[in-house]
């Protein structure tokens, strides 16, 4: 873990950001797990919108990402306005837009390394809620943002129809409470639980290996 050189990224780096994240893309067995974005779409974010951390490997290749934007308030993809979070709130929510690692050094821990480092170069923002969208086949990513502290708490139609869960941050799992369990390819199951105020706190593997089952609870807000 420690032969990565970890920088922000600039604009000098936006060619190469975008030529690994099609990469990542094609290497991907379904299509639906990753949306993929253009230059105009990061050139904000590195100008002030949000921050983009890079790692490197030993011959100074580009190695992974992570991208974290701050969504105007206004801005209709605001995931707070999908969450109807209160018009004061949005200006307090911040994207995990996306991780995308480089498929020879998957497995290293590197993903949750850039995230987390990147969630703390930005906790200072004031953007203090943290948000993100997960395809419900991506059962190491949905066990991934619930390690970094967010809660699935929605479920919409995103990127041109397709089907993702809304992950937030707040609250802390009512631990006596009996957990509710539902396979998270089962989203007509995950949404009655959603709709019961329940949170998906907890992300089990299943007997496959492959997917995953969503663990319910009520989420406690002092």
């Amino acid at each position: 873990m420690n032969d990565f050189l970890i920088r922000s990224a600039g604009p000098d780096d936006l060619d190469e950001l975008v030529h690994l994240e099609k990469a990542v893309e094609q290497r991907l067995p379904s299509r639906d797990m990753f949306a993929t974005d253009d230059r105009e779409f990061y050139e904000p974010i590195i100008e002030g919108a949000g921050h983009i951390l890079l790692a490197f490997d030993g011959e100074n290749k580009l190695a992974g990402a992570s991208v974290i934007r701050f969504p105007a308030p206004d801005d209709p993809e605001n995931l707070g306005r999908s969450m109807s979070l209160p018009e004061n709130s949005l200006a307090d929510v911040r994207h995990l837009e996306s991780v995308f690692i480089r498929p020879d050094i998957r497995g290293k821990g590197l993903a949750e390394r850039l995230i987390r480092e990147n969630m703390r170069l930005t906790e200072h923002c004031g953007r203090t809620i943290s948000m993100a969208t997960v395809w419900p086949g991506n059962a190491a990513s949905l066990r991934l943002h619930v390690r970094l502290g967010l809660y699935l708490r929605g479920f919409a139609l995103k990127y041109g129809g397709k089907p993702r869960y809304i992950l937030m941050s707040g609250g802390t799992p009512a631990k006596d409470a009996d957990p509710e369990l539902a396979d998270a390819l089962d989203t007509a199951r995950n949404c009655a639980l959603l709709k019961a105020g329940l949170a998906g706190t907890a992300v089990r593997p299943l007997p496959d290996g492959e997917h995953a089952a969503v663990e319910y609870r009520p989420l406690i807000f002092s």
